[in-house]
């Protein structure tokens, strides 16, 4: 589900997603790819999408534009975040106290991105009209 207010900021790509084996399978079958070059186990081990550099595996960024580039076969975690009709990820308290380390710079440049409940319906229109500018651009190559 893709909100209302998406900016297609890439956010929600730098969190820790937790895979079925229907995702799993799913992925394998839309991308190609074998499970161990995008799976990893937790500490409990349990399949988690794998994260490069705090980014998922399969996030691309063109420009200002965050890409899922398994968007058709992500995993059912990902088709249903947030949950709800506007994203406010940007305004989780988590984001409030980060450390200072490489990861958390890049995550600080989207959270400039990211849609807020003060995001001026503009912006949002811009982002999205960047994003779907892009996607096309990407589907013509």
């Amino acid at each position: 589900m893709i909100p209302e207010n998406c900016t297609f900021c890439g956010l929600c790509c730098t969190l820790t997603v937790r895979l079925s084996e229907r995702d799993i399978k799913r992925i394998e079958k839309g991308s190609g790819r074998k499970r161990e070059d995008f799976v990893v186990a937790d500490n409990d081990g349990k399949p988690l999408l794998k994260r490069e550099k705090g980014w998922c595996t399969f996030f691309k960024r063109e420009g200002r534009v965050g890409i899922c580039t398994i968007y058709d076969s992500r995993p059912d975690n990902c088709r249903d975040f947030p949950g709800k009709r506007l994203c406010d990820l940007a305004e989780n308290p988590l984001y409030r106290h980060l450390s200072d380390n490489n990861e958390n710079k890049r995550v600080r440049l989207l959270l400039k991105n990211a849609p807020t409940s003060a995001t001026p319906a503009k912006a949002i229109e811009e982002a999205q009209q960047n994003a779907a500018e892009t996607f096309k651009a990407i589907s013509e190559k």
